[in-house]
């Protein structure tokens, strides 16, 4: 598989084949830009969805070494955690993940409408309720502050990782539709139909948009024309890019590519591609090569 950017659906894939004993990780994926993005999601996961823990608070006292190898999440911890921020990773990622969440909760300080102030002020919080308070235990003030420059660092990382995530979306899309087109077939009131051409004004693809109570896209390609230069996805891109520009967001996006793919949607939360049918993310229909662990 390619260790281009992945979002968090692909990681959480990747990781369940890793958990399940049928690859090892990829070289290079814990030096990466967004290694960080990537060891937080899988373990986001892991806590809620594989161990069904509430939250990162509740599974404190639950982490052990050992419990941490049986779940092939020790190279994440070795790799990345203790190099950034050491012994201590775990209780700054409780702290971290407290802090995020009570960040995005709306009725929380709607005055801060800062993405970076609100986190910074959630974790001022979070800290104080989890650790302790610095301005009434003095002792806890180096842990305050290297707590802190540990968030700073962390926020730079995932500003890194989304760039370079954007950076990926583009290269893929460019790649997808480099020699085809768009070209609209129909218009109605609240329907278009496009198709998708080469230069040899062959049809690789059909596109029915339907506006409404719920706004619906049928994607429909040519796997064998199209398998190779990329995924559906970077259909979907497009569409949101110059077509559904207003609130994409409310689109469901129906796939077929040889068989039927799936009904997706944008996330409003993570910005990804959800398939409807995947509770978890769990099981999906991806490409991560075959289950030799040296794939």
């Amino acid at each position: 598989m390619s260790t281009d950017y992945l979002d968090d659906e692909q990681i959480i894939a990747l990781y369940n084949r890793v958990r399940a004993g049928r690859r090892t990780w990829p070289d290079g994926i814990w030096q990466s830009p967004a290694a960080l993005q990537y060891a937080v999601t899988v373990f986001d996961y892991w806590i809620h969805n594989v161990m069904g823990w509430k939250s990162w608070p509740d599974a404190r006292s639950r982490v052990t070494p050992a419990l941490l190898e049986e779940h092939r999440l020790a190279d994440i911890v070795d790799d990345v955690f203790v190099p950034e921020f050491g012994s201590d990773w775990l209780d700054f990622e409780i702290v971290l993940n407290e802090s995020i969440r009570l960040s995005e909760d709306e009725a929380w300080m709607p005055e801060v409408l800062d993405r970076q102030e609100r986190v910074e002020a959630a974790f001022e919080h979070s800290f104080t309720e989890l650790i302790g308070s610095p301005k009434q235990q003095p002792r806890m003030l180096s842990t305050y502050h290297r707590f802190r420059n540990h968030l700073l660092r962390m926020w730079s990382a995932f500003q890194e990782a989304q760039a370079e995530h954007d950076r990926a979306e583009h290269e893929a899309a460019d790649r997808f539709w480099q020699g085809l087109r768009m070209v609209r077939l129909s218009r109605a009131p609240g329907a278009e139909q496009w198709g998708i051409f080469n230069d040899d004004e062959d049809r690789l693809g059909e596109i029915s948009i339907t506006w409404g109570e719920h706004p619906y896209c049928l994607i429909v390609l040519d796997p064998d024309r199209t398998s190779e230069r990329g995924s559906w996805e970077q259909v979907v891109w497009r569409l949101e890019q110059e077509i559904l520009l207003e609130d994409p967001g409310v689109f469901t996006y129906g796939v077929w590519q040889r068989a039927f793919v799936g009904e997706f949607y944008r996330c409003a939360d993570c910005g990804e591609l959800h398939n409807q049918s995947d509770d978890d993310g769990a099981e999906l229909h991806l490409d991560l090569g075959g289950d030799d662990p040296d794939d």
